[in-house]
């Protein structure tokens, strides 16, 4: 997925810079006020200050990989932080020096810094051009004669602020939007909107968004927006281009006041989102955000050094810069660490950019039909009921027409089972406000205390691996969601409707690769009922498994009444925390059934596929339940080196860890009724209850079991010795490649 992503942006921004325009557009200004305000900056900001020589800065990045999905909010896999220095002198020449490199991930992957090229650090705003991320490092040797060449040309953006912005861009606004108080002065800051001109030309690359400009002195402060390649021909079949790949690359580009005299970057973040219709709603995210501190600045020395940028030929020019690192004795004692890991990548979230995005991503505009799903799953999946499943999905956004509005229709076929299954979803948004109605049949899980990135079995079956049990599902369901002040998903639903369950029996008795035999479905309680919910979800993207650092927690209240009667409490909470060398990560969840015939489907089930290692799948059940999962590590500070394999492949540093982790789980049966429930689990068919026996019982106190080892590649890779505590269990050798708790 990084590699993707990485070289997905890189060839979103390819282009060419536009030529001049041979005359001025007064069209381009939304008033002759703004027009002035625009010509001063460019004159200020395609010249360095004349004080300006060079100047060193010391650059704390973080590098995560995520995932942004409606119905989870932000899911972080990884964090990189890097520590470098960076280096620039006025002639546009600049290296950008790595010195420290530490990471947490989720699972092993590749480093993503493997494939950076050049820097990533935009080291200054003035001048016609802005070199972006993805270029080629200049200094670098091309490859020998015959052989491909691998690397891409320095891509250029044409600067809102350029002498030839008037052939680009049309501007707006200019009114004051705040007033910095730094050291006794008040500098009030204008704001202006950026867009293209409708007859740019073909293959330009262009920025969108805001400018904030120090209205006193007209320089540049910050850029916010997205760089995008526009014009060329227009695809024939609008539908169809609606379901190809879609990124776009984001960009905060902030400066702050030195010395009373320039300004220069302190804060930045690149981040490419993209999305396709196999994935849904959901947008991969990769993400960098960097922090500039402790500025020497140096005059110019010598009268050849004032030479200023001054025209679109020089700026062009592909200037002297580098990506190096320092040497690896120097890597692996670096410890000058100014942030704790997680701190900057948590503070920003993928939806802070959706006031900017481009049109197919925003809610105003024509209506927008697509062949989208809602989710991945909705494309294909395997299970052991349905066997192979197929769908497809279809989306309409009203948008202008009918501003809020989105209807979708999701059908798919199970080719073992002979079914069809789908839903109709009408949703309206307002505000903070969000409406929906869902009419379907869907195959759902009843797996209890799903981990955060569990989204149901896609294609494990095909080798034998079906680690859910099902209930077929009718149902039709009015649902109202507020969504609660912050921008991490925080937000409270409230659902009602009515809902028909139906036992789901096996289809594919054994798996296509290897012919695995799968098990029996678990039985539930067949009949109608009112279904109602009520959610809270506080910060989901925070879970304890995951790489977002805070906390985060949810309650979940559920009844049914009808033939299905019962009442059903869930809550949980997480936490993920870094200080120095120390992470400590834990989630707790707690939940309970009421009613006089509890369904089976509703009573909860623990053992090797809700983390409790070492037992049965789903050895343990009852009305009442609790699952605790945490883990310590303490890194020892060494093997902070990434390892290359090939030119572009690195995996990620070794950065060897001590861990301690903890399972524990606990069931109760607490009366008559949820010891039928449980009972019943085992019983599909009436006429097989001779030969009933039970699959689950009550934990019989808590279930716990404590490991011990080292963590590599930033907990991603466990080798670690487990036992059971609660009774004389041997001690086991337990190897992860997954980083869960």
């Amino acid at each position: 997925m990084i590699a993707a992503l990485v070289l997905f942006a890189a060839q979103a921004l390819q282009g060419q810079t536009p030529a001049a325009a041979s005359r001025t557009d007064t069209a381009t200004y939304e008033s002759a006020r703004l027009k002035t305000i625009i010509t001063d900056a460019a004159r200020f900001n395609r010249r360095v200050p004349p004080g300006l020589g060079t100047y060193r800065a010391q650059v704390e990045s973080e590098i995560s990989i995520g995932s942004q999905r409606p119905d989870k909010g932000e899911l972080s896999f990884s964090v990189e932080q890097v520590a470098s220095e960076l280096t620039w002198n006025r002639t546009g020449a600049f290296e950008q020096r790595v010195k420290g490199y530490r990471l947490q991930s989720l699972g092993l992957q590749f480093a993503s810094i493997g494939f950076f090229r050049n820097a990533w650090a935009v080291p200054s705003l003035y001048g016609n051009r802005l070199a972006l991320l993805f270029g080629r490092d200049s200094t670098s040797r091309p490859p020998p004669v015959g052989r491909q060449r691998t690397y891409r040309a320095t891509v250029f953006a044409v600067h809102p602020l350029a002498e030839d912005r008037e052939s680009v861009y049309r501007f707006r606004g200019g009114d004051t939007v705040v007033v910095l108080r730094m050291n006794g002065r008040e500098i009030p800051i204008l704001r202006v909107e950026v867009e293209p001109r409708p007859d740019v030309p073909d293959e330009t690359v262009i920025f969108t968004g805001e400018l904030d400009l120090d209205a006193t002195r007209k320089h540049l402060v910050r850029m916010r927006g997205y760089f995008a390649r526009v014009g060329g021909p227009k695809p024939k079949f609008d539908l169809l281009s609606q379901s190809r790949l879609q990124g776009i690359a984001f960009v905060e580009l902030v400066n702050s006041e030195l010395d009373q005299l320039y300004w220069l970057p302190s804060y930045q973040r690149f981040e490419a989102q993209a999305a396709a219709p196999f994935i849904g709603d959901a947008r991969a995210v990769f993400r960098i955000v960097s922090r500039f501190r402790q500025y020497e600045i140096t005059a110019p020395d010598g009268e050849a050094s004032l030479v200023n940028i001054t025209g679109p030929a020089d700026t062009l020019r592909i200037r002297e810069h580098r990506l190096s690192f320092a040497p690896l004795d120097s890597l692996k004692r670096f410890a000058g660490w100014r942030e704790e890991m997680g701190t900057l990548s948590s503070s920003v979230a993928a939806t802070d950019f959706d006031d900017v995005a481009p049109d197919l991503w925003r809610a105003a505009g024509p209506p927008v039909t697509s062949i989208r799903p809602e989710r991945v799953h909705d494309v294909v999946h395997v299970n052991r009921i349905e066997g192979v499943w197929t769908g497809l999905g279809v989306t309409r956004r009203f948008r202008e027409q009918q501003p809020g509005l989105t209807i979708r229709a999701i059908a798919g076929y199970a080719w073992s089972e002979g079914t069809a299954r789908g839903r109709g979803i009408v949703e309206y948004h307002r505000a903070r406000m969000k409406y929906g109605v869902r009419v379907g049949r869907s195959l759902d899980i009843t797996n209890d205390f799903r981990v955060a990135f569990d989204s149901g079995n896609a294609t494990n079956a095909l080798i034998g691996i079906d680690d859910y049990d099902y209930v077929d599902r009718r149902s039709a369901m009015f649902s109202v969601a507020r969504r609660l002040p912050g921008r991490f998903g925080s937000a409270v639903r409230v659902d009602a409707g009515v809902a028909d369950d139906r036992n789901a029996l096996v289809h594919m008795e054994r798996s296509l690769v290897g012919r695995h035999t799968f098990r029996n479905n678990r039985a539930v309680l067949e009949g109608r009922y009112a279904r109602t919910a009520l959610t809270f979800d506080w910060r989901p993207d925070v879970n304890g498994e995951l790489m977002r650092i805070g906390y985060g927690g949810r309650f979940y209240y559920e009844r049914g009444d009808g033939d299905v009667h019962y009442e059903r409490v869930e809550m949980r909470g997480a936490m993920r925390w870094n200080s120095g060398r120390v992470t400590v990560a834990g989630r707790a969840d707690f939940g309970q059934v009421f009613g006089r015939v509890i369904p089976p489907q509703q009573v909860f089930e623990l053992g090797s596929s809700e983390a409790l290692p070492g037992y049965g799948f789903k050895e343990f059940a009852g009305d009442r339940a609790a699952l605790l999962r945490g883990v310590a590590m303490y890194r020892l500070n060494v093997g902070n080196v990434p390892l290359p394999i090939t030119r572009r492949l690195w995996l990620p540093s070794p950065s060897p860890a001590l861990a301690i982790g903890v399972q524990a789980g606990w069931t109760d049966i607490t009366n008559a009724a949820a010891g039928r429930a449980v009972d019943h689990l085992g019983v599909i068919d009436p006429s097989l209850l001779a030969l009933w026996r039970p699959v689950s019982q009550a934990s019989g106190g808590i279930r716990a079991t404590v490991s011990g080892g080292v963590r590599l590649f930033g907990g991603g890779v466990g080798i670690q010795l487990a036992r059971p505590i609660d009774h004389g269990g041997a001690w086991h050798l337990v190897v992860t490649l997954d980083g869960q708790m």
